[in-house]
This record gives C-alpha cells, sequence and structure tokens, in this order.
C-alpha cells in the first residue's frame, strides 16, 4: 500500500512540475517587450587578420537622416569618425590591433536623438605548443 501511495505522490509532483515548466516561460515571455530600436544598429565581430581586427557594423536608418559612426580606444582616442545618410548602412572596419584593449563604437543620428554606443574589449594571448620527442 504504501508503494502505491508513493507512486502517485510522485505522479501529482511530476504534473505540477511539467505544469510549472509550461505556464512559467509562457507569462514571462508574455510580459517581456522587445524594444524595436534595438535591433536597428549591430557590431558584429568578424575576426582577425595578422595586423587588425575586423567589425561589421549595421543600422537601419528608415529616415534616411545624417548619422555618424564613431570609433574610439580606451583613451577616448578618435579611431575613425564619419558621417552617412544611408537608408541600410552596412560597413566593415578593419581597425589595426593596438594594445588596448578596447574599442568604443558609438552610431549618433542627432536628428532622432539616437544615440547607441557598444563597448568592445579585447583580450590577446599567446599560446606556445611545445613538443618534445625522443629520437632513438
Amino acid at each position: 500500500m504504501e508503494s502505491r501511495s508513493f507512486f502517485s505522490a510522485a505522479r501529482k509532483s511530476v504534473m505540477v512540475i511539467a505544469i510549472a515548466v509550461i505556464t512559467i516561460p509562457a507569462i514571462a515571455g508574455a510580459s517581456l517587450q522587445v524594444d524595436p530600436v534595438e535591433d536597428e544598429v549591430t557590431v558584429k565581430y568578424l575576426g582577425t587578420d595578422e595586423q587588425s581586427l575586423i567589425f561589421n557594423v549595421k543600422y537601419a536608418n528608415a529616415d534616411a537622416s545624417k548619422f555618424f559612426v564613431i570609433i574610439r580606444d580606451a583613451d577616448g582616442t578618435t579611431l575613425y569618425q564619419n558621417s552617412f545618410t544611408d537608408i541600410s548602412f552596412e560597413k566593415r572596419f578593419s581597425l589595426p590591433k593596438i594594445e588596448s584593449s578596447k574599442l568604443v563604437f558609438i552610431i549618433n543620428d542627432k536628428k532622432s536623438n539616437y544615440n547607441k554606443t557598444f563597448v568592445i574589449t579585447t583580450k590577446t594571448r599567446l599560446v606556445e605548443d611545445v613538443l618534445v620527442t625522443r629520437i632513438k
């Protein structure tokens, strides 16, 4: 008799957990609001070559207003600055590898009062593989 009540209680517990797993994420997802502006601009790291870091910047500028792309290093020194009016802006930036471990990308559209900043931190590591073989 004890085993039957144990299995009954276990079955009820599993059922309660299953309902919670299904309903809690659904309720949480319903309350999240996605800001449509968040997807207007992206900065994506594409990789490196021997002497530079490569990034891709996209900006959806629906009203074709003038905006600025500014790139600064950790000290605040401007590495790149230019203005654009593209509706669908996409540009690849190849920045020299410098000892600074921080880059800042700024997209600034004064007309629409839009300003988005991306901070990129880099860490360079040297990996040495040493192989010792015994010669007979």
